[in-house]
């Protein structure tokens, strides 16, 4: 058991950002199988907690980490029953911004106590990342629950394509089949912007300021 532990503990950060990235799979999951679509959302949200929970330093935060992710899969799996209620899905998006917060806070907390370049060091900002994408796509699906003139697409809308947008948007990508149109999308895409770029700018400076520092 202690050497679980030991190994769990060792490659967290590996743990939760295969976990995250399993996350953002999930419409390719709900593809290939043969199951309903609301099963593989559930098993990679789940999946996303337990992995995630494993960077809080405490029993304490963990469990708070559990009792977040279990309201909101509540949320979840009763807004596959009611798929058209707007309170239910304004519970599950506020529910989602807490937990992935939390998420954010935790890694924080833990990268701040690394000193030296090391695994957890390189994949830590790397799930940060993921993390701000899909606080980005809970931004932007509550812009489109508030005004669905929001954006303007040139496919089918589904609840990805938010997260989608989000990802493309701190990238700076712009594949511009997706468009926002009203100030409130548009204000939320350039922070998003700004954001993206300067977190990879001081990413970069933090791995190469503790590089020097080893070096000397």
């Amino acid at each position: 058991m202690s050497k679980t532990l030991e190994v769990l503990s060792k490659y967290k950060y590996l743990i939760a950002l295969i976990s995250v990235f399993n996350f953002l799979l999930t419409p390719i999951h709900a593809s290939i199988s043969s199951i309903q679509p609301a099963h593989p959302v559930v098993i990679n949200y789940t999946l996303v907690i337990l992995a995630s929970s494993l960077i809080a330093s405490d029993s304490r935060k963990r469990i708070r980490t559990y009792a977040l992710g279990a309201i909101t899969l509540v949320f979840i799996w009763i807004e596959f029953s009611y798929p058209n209620h707007m309170g239910i899905l304004a519970c599950r998006l506020a529910s989602s911004l807490v937990l992935f917060s939390h998420f954010c806070l935790l890694l924080i907390h833990q990268l701040r106590k690394i000193r030296t370049m090391n695994l957890q060091f390189i994949l830590g900002p790397i799930l940060g990342f993921i993390y701000l994408g899909i606080i980005g796509g809970i931004f932007f699906e509550t812009v489109h629950l508030i005004d669905p003139s929001s954006f303007r697409f040139h496919s089918d809308i589904s609840g990805y394509v938010y997260y989608y947008f989000s990802f493309i948007s701190i990238t700076t990508v712009g594949y511009g089949d997706i468009t926002p149109i009203t100030p409130q999308a548009q204000a939320i895409t350039l922070v998003l912007n700004v954001i993206g770029q300067f977190y990879l700018a001081i990413v970069i400076a933090l791995f190469v300021g503790k590089y020097i520092n080893e070096k000397k």
